[in-house]
């Protein structure tokens, strides 16, 4: 059956055709709970990966406009890049939330995935 085959593998992780796809509409239902609407700009600075993936999907599944940025980018580079792009939430590793302290957004929601915490959003305006 296809859906047992692996779809993504990446190191040791792999996973079948139907975890990407549940997952994508995970994503899409958190960031719909989390006000986003179509055509809105949602930063992703998260590393290259599934979750990166997964978030870039899930956003244009919401009908909004991902938008990728590095996450090695300081504090003042990614607020310029929001500002810039009309960013209404950013989707970024739980580990660089105090990185982003200075951004000024609202406080951090933690988005849970099936294997714990997935990421961090946070409301920019």
């Amino acid at each position: 059956m296809r859906n047992e085959k692996p779809s993504i593998a990446v190191m040791d992780y792999s996973m079948g055709y139907s975890t990407p796809v549940d997952r994508t509409a995970a994503v899409a239902a958190a960031l719909a709970e989390l006000g986003v609407r179509p055509a809105e700009r949602v930063l992703i600075m998260l590393p290259d990966g599934p979750g990166f993936a997964e978030a870039f999907a899930g956003t244009i599944k919401q009908g909004a406009v991902p938008l990728p940025v590095n996450p090695l980018l300081p504090a003042h580079g990614i607020a310029a890049a929001a500002a810039e792009a009309g960013a209404r939430l950013m989707l970024a590793s739980a580990d660089q939330i105090h990185a982003l302290a200075d951004l000024g957004a609202q406080p951090p929601v933690l988005i849970e995935g099936p294997h714990g915490l997935w990421a961090a959003a946070l409301r920019l305006r």
